[in-house]
């Protein structure tokens, strides 16, 4: 190995998180489902000395399936890959899961995240079209002819699962297009030095000259060292290292990662920047906010205290390290904080109707005050009542109408006024 590269061996897990709209609770139908389109499925066991039985109890279990895996060059290194499609049915998303192992040839770093990056672009920009998802303000952002590829990864196996569980999910009033991928590298600790595990941590080629202010410290389990950055983690095996112990942190690594993507979708769902004209969604009723709240409070309830989910101190170490570096609880965060603005802003502009709404019912009262007074001015002339009296009469309450529609008009303005705000 070079300074600049990795030995043949290396692992990479690129998990891609994807929204299905809604969560699903028949774990049957949604098994018939994937098998029809995918074959065989499987359910991720886990050890029940590690997870809380009331946690399993609520929570559908991880489903997954074989995808077709496959050959490619990345960085000028040949790599062979498996691909795997993960299912979180209680959060409602799915997990199309890469593992990349480097079979010939090493691997600059910055030269491998970009030529990834550009791999996985040629299924995601026809998917995000597909899905009209490509906003005026992306699309100029995209350089001519990149997303006219034909090359097919994984999107229509997404579109092809979201079509097949339609019948069977709970939906949420949105579905969020868009993607996110993380970075996990896995090797043996004499083939990742340090000054390498920080290229791998900043995505980037410069050895011993790049900074260790801003990563975590690595954290040891049962033969293992783990590191993060958030959007890439190093796994290094120490000797007597298993691959079981590999996959338990791997399988928890995707779940904070699905957790951290729940969050960012929720942060998304409601705002209407960057959406095309006729495409976008209308800001929801309090009612509607109100019940995404609890919704996201109730998928994500372990985040804020981890011992609801797991019940070993080693593991729950990993969990909180990664769940840490990840940002998960800021996520969770924003977007309560995002929905909870969105909820008063939508019970304000409630009440504002109904004001508006009572001073129209004023100014119709009024209306109709003044027709039936004015109804009676000829038969005042008849008894015998002057045009002084029949003046004094209806010019009081014609005063009293135009006080009305005065104070209507000046609601109308203040209302169209905060319409125009942004």
């Amino acid at each position: 190995m070079d300074a600049h590269g990795a030995t043949t061996g290396l692992r990479v897990l690129v998990p891609i998180k994807y929204d299905l709209g809604g969560t699903i609770t028949d774990t049957r139908r949604l098994m018939a489902v994937m098998e029809a389109r995918h074959g065989s499925v499987d359910v991720d066991m886990t050890m029940l000395r590690s997870w809380n039985l009331s946690y399993l109890a609520g929570h559908a279990p991880v489903l997954s399936c074989s995808l077709p895996g496959g050959e490619t060059v990345l960085a000028g290194a040949k790599w062979s890959f498996d691909c795997r499609m993960r299912m979180y049915p209680w959060l409602g998303v799915v997990s199309v899961d890469y593992m990349f192992t480097l079979t010939e040839g090493v691997a600059e770093i910055e030269r491998f995240y970009d030529d990834l990056v550009e791999w996985k672009n040629r299924d995601y920009l026809p998917y995000l079209e597909h899905c009209r998802a490509l906003s005026e303000n992306l699309e100029l952002r995209i350089p001519p002819g990149v997303r006219s590829s034909d090359s097919e990864a994984h999107g229509s196996a997404v579109r092809a699962l979201r079509a097949g569980v339609s019948a069977i999910i709970e939906p949420r009033p949105f579905c969020y297009s868009f993607h996110d991928f993380r970075l996990c590298f896995i090797g043996d600790l004499d083939d990742l030095p340090d000054a390498r595990v920080r290229e791998l941590l900043w995505l980037s080629d410069g050895g011993a000259d790049l900074p260790e202010d801003g990563l975590a410290a690595p954290l040891g389990f049962r033969g293992l060292e783990i590191a993060s950055s958030g959007w890439s983690t190093v796994i290094r095996a120490q000797p007597g290292a298993t691959a079981v112990d590999a996959e338990t942190v791997t399988t928890l690594l995707n779940l904070v990662h699905a957790q951290w993507f729940v969050c960012q979708l929720w942060i998304n769902a409601h705002d209407p920047r960057g959406q095309q004209g006729g495409a976008g969604r209308r800001l929801a009723g309090a009612h509607v906010l109100s019940a995404n709240q609890t919704a996201l409070v109730q998928d994500l309830s372990e985040i804020d205290n981890l011992d609801v989910m797991l019940k070993d101190p080693a593991l729950l170490r990993v969990a909180e390290y990664l769940e840490t570096n990840f940002k998960v609880r800021r996520h969770k965060e924003t977007a309560m904080g995002l929905l909870h603005a969105l909820e008063n802003h939508s019970r304000q502009l409630a009440d504002f109707n109904n004001e508006t709404e009572l001073r129209r019912v004023q100014v119709l009262f009024a209306i109709s005050a003044a027709a039936g007074i004015a109804s009676l001015v000829p038969s005042l002339t008849d008894v015998g009542f002057t045009l002084l009296h029949v003046a004094a009469t209806v010019i009081p309450l014609l005063g009293f109408w135009a006080l009305f529609a005065v104070d209507f008009t000046g609601v109308r303005r203040r209302f169209r006024t905060r319409r125009r705000r942004p």
